[in-house]
């Protein structure tokens, strides 16, 4: 099939301008607790929603390298005058494209929300030569 040039630039904007990519998982771990988060791809950047309950921002480690979030965490907390640890270890890829210098996450009410910007594409700069 041939387009014409016009027909490839309405393409190309429409695929640039669709709506947000949204994907929502729900998984389960070795102790049959089930940990929710959904990924959130936007034109911005990409939004991870996980559910940390018991965590907070002094207990939490966020980083972000080669496309994948890294995040882990403990805590201590007393179960019947027993003092018990809790971790969590876990791994999201975002993929390639994103800022990590840039990345942001904030946590309230037992929900991490991380954002990571997307590159900013340089715009050609003119500069008068003297």
């Amino acid at each position: 099939m041939y387009y014409s040039n016009s027909d490839f630039g309405n393409i190309m904007e429409n695929f640039f301008n669709s709506t947000p990519t949204y994907r929502y998982y729900k998984t389960s771990s070795k102790n049959t607790n089930e940990e929710n988060y959904e990924i959130n791809n936007t034109n911005d950047g990409a939004y991870l929603f996980l559910e940390v309950a018991g965590f907070n921002k002094s207990n939490l480690k966020v980083e972000m390298e080669n496309g994948i979030i890294h995040i882990e965490g403990n805590r201590v907390y007393k179960l019947n005058g027993e003092e018990k640890t809790k971790s969590i270890t876990k791994q999201f890829t975002i993929g390639e494209g994103y800022n990590p210098t840039s990345i942001e996450a904030t946590i309230e009410d037992g929900l991490l929300t991380v954002f990571v910007p997307n590159y900013k594409k340089q715009e050609k700069k003119r500069i008068s030569i003297l």
